[in-house]
């Protein structure tokens, strides 16, 4: 399982002088390294789920690697290569990262306010028999609609040690992303999930988990922009071990929307007593 390789991995890591890659390479897992970053402005590979970003800064010389982090699509451990001191910045270094830090604070107010009026709109065209109605709606609202191959809402590991994990149960579905990115609808088909993928599949599947077919998601930022899903259809599965797998993933989806919650809530008791967050 998953959670067993993720644990077996993390021991590893506690051997005296092991090293991550090492590690990493004797267990055949893949590794994915980030650029420099801040808590300001993630690495995109962190920005698939606010967990990833958290356990991030929570890393030291210390205790280099993070415990297993799960997430929609599997379990992250993540480690820390190092940390580059902060400096001063002079007024002509500082000057466009103001300029720049405005334009998005206005943009992710924009979005904040026209994102859940949007996706209203789409559910309402939607609700006519006439698909022309919901392509109008999206045409009028001036976003880009994009077209999504099929993919499977989880994954399973297969059984030969050396193998990484794969998509073996599938479940194609279509969306179309908006505000940025808009949704649009596609034809299912019993491929695997594509290995040029969008960076924000992740949050994409967490959307569409609990959608029935011709469902819209709610508004969901992402990165710099957002979007809204449309599913077009789920096709059967073709694994008799699918409606266990479902149930576990959409239990996964439930768990993390809960420790989100918690450490929301965490958040605000400490800003209300006063207490500033430790980052590692």
């Amino acid at each position: 399982k998953l959670a067993d390789r993720a644990t077996d991995f993390t021991q590893a890591l506690l051997e005296k002088d092991a090293d991550f890659r090492q590690a990493a390479a004797k267990f055949q897992l893949p590794v994915n390294e980030t650029g420099e970053f801040t808590a300001a402005a993630p690495d995109s590979k962190l920005k698939a789920d606010p967990q990833l970003s958290a356990a991030a800064f929570k890393l030291s010389a210390q205790e280099p690697n993070s415990d297993p982090v799960q997430v929609a699509d599997g379990f992250y451990i993540l480690h820390l290569v190092g940390v580059t001191e902060t400096r001063p910045l002079t007024m002509e270094e500082a000057k466009p990262k103001i300029v720049d830090a405005i334009k998005k604070s206005r943009t992710r107010e924009l979005m904040s306010s026209k994102g859940p009026e949007l996706a209203n709109q789409l559910r309402e065209a939607a609700k006519s028999s006439a698909g022309s109605d919901l392509q109008a709606a999206i045409q009028k609202a001036g976003v880009k609609a994009e077209k999504l191959p099929p993919f499977s809402l989880f994954e399973e590991e297969t059984t030969k040690s050396q193998d990484n994990e794969t998509n073996q149960s599938k479940e194609p579905k279509s969306e179309q992303v908006s505000q940025g990115k808009e949704p649009k609808n596609e034809p299912a088909s019993q491929s695997k999930e594509p290995k040029n993928e969008p960076p924000d599949l992740p949050m994409i599947k967490q959307a569409v988990a609990f959608l029935n077919a011709g469902e819209i998601s709610d508004f969901v930022p992402s990165a710099e922009n957002g979007f809204i899903a449309i599913l077009e259809k789920r096709e059967p599965f073709a694994d008799p071990d699918a409606g266990e797998k479902k149930a576990a993933f959409e239990k996964k989806l439930l768990d993390n929307k809960q420790r989100i919650v918690l450490y929301e809530w965490l958040h605000e008791r400490q800003q209300a007593a006063g207490l500033g967050s430790r980052k590692g």
